[in-house]
C-alpha cells in the first residue's frame, strides 16, 4: 500500500503562486486544504525572498578564486617564517638603543666638544672598541630592516 503525503493538487497551487495568477477555484481549494495553505504560504514566502534578492553580478571565476586562496596560504607562510626574523630585529633594535645610552652615559667620551671627544676616542681606544662595533652594527641592522620594512609596506599597496 502506498502512503500518500499532502494532496493531489499541491503542485498546481505552488505553479499558480509562483505564476502569480491564482483562480477561483485554487482560492476555494487553499482555503478548504491546510495542505495546500501551508504550500502557498511557504511559495509566496520564497516568492518574496528570492525576487527581492538583487541577483549576483560579476562573479569571479573560479580558477581566480582558488589561484587568490593560494597566494593567500603562501604569503601566510611567509608570515609564518619571518617571525624569527622580526623577534631578532627587535633584539637588535634593543640592544642598539642600551648600548647607545651606555655611551652617551660613558665618562671617557665628552660630546659637547667634539676634538676633545675624538682625542680620547683614540686614546681608549680598546675599552670601546667592542660596544662600539656592536653599536655601529646594530644600527645597520636597524637601518636595513626600515629600509625593508619600508619597501614591504610600498609593494603591497
Amino acid at each position: 500500500m502506498k502512503m500518500q503525503s499532502g494532496c493531489d493538487f499541491e503542485s498546481v497551487v505552488v505553479k499558480a503562486v509562483k505564476s502569480g495568477f491564482v483562480g477561483e477555484e485554487i482560492k476555494a481549494h487553499v482555503k478548504s486544504c491546510a495542505d495546500c495553505r501551508e504550500a502557498a504560504k511557504i511559495a509566496h514566502f520564497f516568492q518574496i525572498n528570492l525576487t527581492n534578492e538583487p541577483p549576483g553580478k560579476n562573479l569571479p571565476v573560479a580558477g581566480f578564486v582558488w589561484w587568490k586562496h593560494k597566494l593567500q596560504e603562501k604569503n601566510r607562510a611567509a608570515e609564518q617564517v619571518t617571525q624569527p626574523i622580526l623577534i631578532v630585529q627587535i633584539a637588535a633594535v634593543i640592544i642598539f638603543i642600551g648600548l647607545l645610552v651606555w655611551l652617551l652615559n660613558n665618562d671617557s667620551l665628552y660630546f659637547s666638544f667634539l676634538e676633545s671627544g675624538f682625542s680620547q676616542m683614540f686614546t681608549s681606544i680598546e675599552p670601546l672598541a667592542v660596544p662600539y662595533v656592536v653599536g655601529v652594527t646594530c644600527f645597520a641592522f636597524v637601518c636595513l630592516t626600515l629600509i625593508y620594512t619600508l619597501r614591504r609596506l610600498l609593494r603591497e599597496e
